[in-house]
Protein backbone atom coordinates (compact mmCIF):
# COMPACT_ATOMS: atom_id res chain seq x y z
CA UNK A 1 0.00 0.00 0.00
CA UNK A 2 2.68 2.29 0.57
CA UNK A 3 4.44 1.50 -2.62
CA UNK A 4 1.16 2.25 -4.27
CA UNK A 5 0.50 5.55 -2.28
CA UNK A 6 4.61 6.26 -3.51
CA UNK A 7 4.22 5.68 -6.80
CA UNK A 8 0.84 8.08 -7.30
CA UNK A 9 2.95 10.90 -5.67
CA UNK A 10 6.13 9.71 -8.42
CA UNK A 11 3.45 10.60 -10.68
CA UNK A 12 2.13 13.63 -9.31
CA UNK A 13 5.06 14.66 -9.36
CA UNK A 14 6.34 14.06 -12.54
CA UNK A 15 3.12 15.56 -14.13
CA UNK A 16 3.39 19.02 -11.84
CA UNK A 17 7.19 19.51 -13.04
CA UNK A 18 6.01 18.85 -16.47
CA UNK A 19 3.51 21.24 -16.13
CA UNK A 20 5.88 23.92 -14.54
CA UNK A 21 7.90 23.20 -17.83
CA UNK A 22 4.75 23.69 -20.42
CA UNK A 23 3.76 27.19 -18.76
CA UNK A 24 7.87 28.15 -18.41
CA UNK A 25 8.38 27.66 -21.81
CA UNK A 26 5.06 29.32 -22.70
CA UNK A 27 5.73 32.28 -21.04
CA UNK A 28 9.09 32.56 -22.93
CA UNK A 29 7.39 31.62 -26.49
CA UNK A 30 4.56 34.25 -25.69
CA UNK A 31 7.60 37.00 -25.62
CA UNK A 32 8.71 35.92 -28.83
CA UNK A 33 4.78 35.55 -29.76
CA UNK A 34 4.25 39.43 -28.88
CA UNK A 35 7.11 40.77 -29.86
CA UNK A 36 6.49 40.04 -33.69
CA UNK A 37 2.84 40.82 -33.31
CA UNK A 38 3.94 44.26 -32.03
CA UNK A 39 6.81 44.86 -34.88
CA UNK A 40 3.81 43.71 -37.20
CA UNK A 41 1.73 46.08 -35.51
CA UNK A 42 3.95 48.98 -36.01
CA UNK A 43 4.29 48.04 -39.60
CA UNK A 44 0.45 48.17 -40.31
CA UNK A 45 0.46 51.59 -38.28
CA UNK A 46 2.97 53.80 -39.83
CA UNK A 47 3.15 51.61 -43.11
CA UNK A 48 6.78 52.30 -43.28
CA UNK A 49 10.29 51.92 -41.18
CA UNK A 50 11.92 54.97 -40.85
CA UNK A 51 15.04 53.66 -38.68
CA UNK A 52 16.56 50.67 -37.94
CA UNK A 53 15.24 50.90 -34.26
CA UNK A 54 12.37 48.83 -35.28
CA UNK A 55 14.29 45.71 -37.16
CA UNK A 56 16.72 45.78 -34.11
CA UNK A 57 14.09 45.38 -31.73
CA UNK A 58 12.24 43.04 -33.75
CA UNK A 59 15.92 40.54 -33.88
CA UNK A 60 16.74 41.59 -29.61
CA UNK A 61 13.20 40.68 -28.74
CA UNK A 62 12.79 37.04 -30.98
CA UNK A 63 16.25 36.16 -30.65
CA UNK A 64 15.85 32.92 -28.72
CA UNK A 65 12.76 31.84 -31.32
CA UNK A 66 15.50 29.19 -32.70
CA UNK A 67 15.85 27.89 -29.68
CA UNK A 68 11.93 27.96 -28.64
CA UNK A 69 10.55 26.87 -31.53
CA UNK A 70 11.09 25.06 -34.91
CA UNK A 71 12.91 26.86 -37.63
CA UNK A 72 10.03 27.75 -39.54
CA UNK A 73 9.29 30.45 -37.12
CA UNK A 74 13.07 31.94 -37.04
CA UNK A 75 12.36 31.46 -41.00
CA UNK A 76 9.49 33.71 -40.57
CA UNK A 77 10.99 35.93 -38.39
CA UNK A 78 13.77 36.68 -40.94
CA UNK A 79 11.30 36.89 -43.50
CA UNK A 80 9.60 39.73 -40.99
CA UNK A 81 12.90 41.48 -40.67
CA UNK A 82 13.95 41.33 -44.50
CA UNK A 83 10.54 43.22 -45.14
CA UNK A 84 10.77 45.44 -42.51
CA UNK A 85 14.39 46.22 -43.70
CA UNK A 86 13.29 47.10 -47.81
CA UNK A 87 10.55 49.23 -46.11
CA UNK A 88 12.79 51.06 -44.60
CA UNK A 89 15.25 51.18 -47.52
CA UNK A 90 12.33 52.57 -49.31
CA UNK A 91 12.05 55.04 -47.01
CA UNK A 92 15.47 56.10 -46.91
CA UNK A 93 15.73 55.90 -50.72
CA UNK A 94 12.59 58.52 -50.76
CA UNK A 95 12.97 62.12 -53.23
CA UNK A 96 12.92 65.13 -52.03
CA UNK A 97 9.94 66.14 -50.82
CA UNK A 98 8.87 62.87 -49.20
CA UNK A 99 8.12 61.55 -52.36
CA UNK A 100 8.31 57.59 -52.69
CA UNK A 101 10.24 56.77 -56.11
CA UNK A 102 7.36 55.38 -58.54
CA UNK A 103 9.50 51.80 -58.79
CA UNK A 104 9.67 51.60 -55.10
CA UNK A 105 5.42 51.95 -55.55
CA UNK A 106 4.42 48.76 -56.70
CA UNK A 107 7.10 47.08 -53.83
CA UNK A 108 5.69 49.19 -50.84
CA UNK A 109 2.28 48.22 -51.43
CA UNK A 110 3.21 44.38 -52.20
CA UNK A 111 5.07 44.77 -48.81
CA UNK A 112 2.54 46.53 -46.99
CA UNK A 113 -0.51 44.17 -48.08
CA UNK A 114 1.81 41.24 -46.96
CA UNK A 115 2.10 42.33 -43.36
CA UNK A 116 -1.67 43.21 -43.66
CA UNK A 117 -2.30 39.98 -44.45
CA UNK A 118 -0.60 38.39 -41.20
CA UNK A 119 -2.50 40.03 -39.01
CA UNK A 120 -6.31 39.99 -41.47
CA UNK A 121 -6.11 36.60 -42.15
CA UNK A 122 -4.29 35.23 -38.95
CA UNK A 123 -1.21 34.05 -40.79
CA UNK A 124 0.89 35.31 -38.09
CA UNK A 125 -0.99 34.27 -35.17
CA UNK A 126 -1.56 30.65 -37.12
CA UNK A 127 2.23 29.82 -37.26
CA UNK A 128 2.73 30.24 -33.61
CA UNK A 129 -0.51 28.19 -32.55
CA UNK A 130 1.00 24.60 -33.12
CA UNK A 131 3.30 25.31 -30.49
CA UNK A 132 1.50 28.09 -27.69
CA UNK A 133 -1.83 25.50 -28.01
CA UNK A 134 -1.85 23.80 -24.69
CA UNK A 135 -5.41 22.70 -24.88
CA UNK A 136 -6.12 19.27 -24.15
CA UNK A 137 -7.24 17.59 -27.27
Amino acid sequence: MIQLRQSETQRQQAKTSHLQYQLALFERRMKVFDATMTFIALVMREAQIKTFEPLFGLKANTAESQWLFGSDISEYIDELFKKGNRLRTIYATRLPGDITRPEDIPVDAEINEWFSAQVEKNLARDRFLKYMDFREP
